[in-house]
């Protein structure tokens, strides 16, 4: 007996959402976390370091940013003969 078309439908979206949670998830925990014991919460803050001691979101590169200075090291690399 087959599965009708909306309990398919229904399927694929829980595995869609559950699949956004996870990256989200890694994307959240997966941020650069900085110990500076010294520094006032003014100066972290001016840095760019969340309360929580980490690197805020808007300094980190994106993937493509990352795969655009991938490529670009690669190039510097290659002699040109």
């Amino acid at each position: 007996m087959r599965q009708s078309v909306y309990l398919r439908l229904a399927v694929f979206f829980v595995q869609l959402d559950l699949q956004r949670e996870d990256a989200q998830w890694r994307h959240i925990h997966r941020r650069v976390r900085v110990q500076l014991p010294h520094l006032s919460a003014h100066i972290m803050r001016d840095v760019g370091i969340d309360a929580d001691e980490r690197i805020a979101n808007h300094l980190l590169q994106t993937p493509a940013g990352r795969q655009v200075q991938h490529l670009r090291q690669r190039s510097r690399l290659r002699s040109i003969t």
